[in-house]
């Protein structure tokens, strides 16, 4: 029985050590039990149990006013984003401006309707704003918001009733390799000889850069011909529907 007692006393004192480096136990209380004979061990075990249970207590009430406070924030989310879908469907042409991001990115700048669908985030309280921790801009929130959009009905929905099924959007971050013709607007400065005017001014414009000595080079043009194109590495990341992308 006294072996018991050791062991129980040993393990409970190391516990306790360890809490009390994480500032969860009184030195105190470790001190008295160390010093504690036989009979005085069990009093003092109780009165750990006691202040476990108060501490496992007051966090069972913390855990639950967190969890209230989440869904009260997703049911708002939630609601917001009905009113935003709506809004979608008020304003029209969304497949135009999803098919603009999709095939011509740059072009969505050009859609009436992509202006529109991002005045409508201020209108339902969503931030359009960059969002660091997700790396997410304003096309990334107008894409996702869109897919779900369509994922949920798009223009037929009656978006009031019923539930929503939020799912991610894809995002390809891709590198091209490729070749493309560049037309050069330059001055060409050289000396030439001969006795004739004419023969000279025709062997210089048929070929410059045999009379070239210097060059000044003011202007130049892509021709959007790419050749020899390939792609160099391509990687795909999920767009989420986040709560806390969209907050103010």
């Amino acid at each position: 029985m006294e072996d018991i007692y050791k062991i129980m006393k040993t393990g409970l004192l190391d516990i306790l050590k360890e809490s009390i480096n994480e500032g969860g136990v009184k030195k105190d209380l470790y001190t008295n039990l160390k010093l504690s004979k036989r009979n005085e061990f069990y009093e003092q075990f109780e009165e750990i149990d006691d202040y476990a249970k108060r501490q496992y207590e007051e966090q069972k009430k913390y855990d639950e006013l967190v969890r209230k406070s989440l869904d009260e924030y997703n049911e708002l989310f939630d609601k917001k984003l009905r009113h935003y879908f709506t809004y979608l469907q008020r304003i029209g042409g969304m497949e135009d401006v999803k098919n603009a991001i999709e095939t011509q990115p740059e072009s969505r700048r050009n859609f009436p309707a992509y202006k529109s669908a991002i005045g409508g985030l201020k209108l339902v309280g969503f931030n359009p704003e960059y969002y660091k921790p997700t790396q997410m801009d304003i096309t990334d929130k107008i894409y996702v918001l869109l897919v779900n959009y369509f994922h949920n009905g798009g223009d037929s929905r009656n978006f009031m009733e019923g539930p929503l099924d939020i799912i991610p959007a894809k995002q390809w971050d891709i590198d091209t390799d490729y070749s493309e013709d560049v037309v050069e607007y330059a001055t060409s400065y050289g000396t030439a000889y001969g006795d004739n005017e004419e023969r000279i001014k025709e062997l210089v414009l048929a070929n410059p850069y045999h009379f070239e000595q210097d060059r000044e080079t003011y202007d130049h043009d892509y021709t959007g011909d790419y050749r020899t194109k390939k792609i160099k590495s391509i990687k795909s990341k999920d767009l989420k529907l986040v709560r806390q992308a969209f907050e103010q």
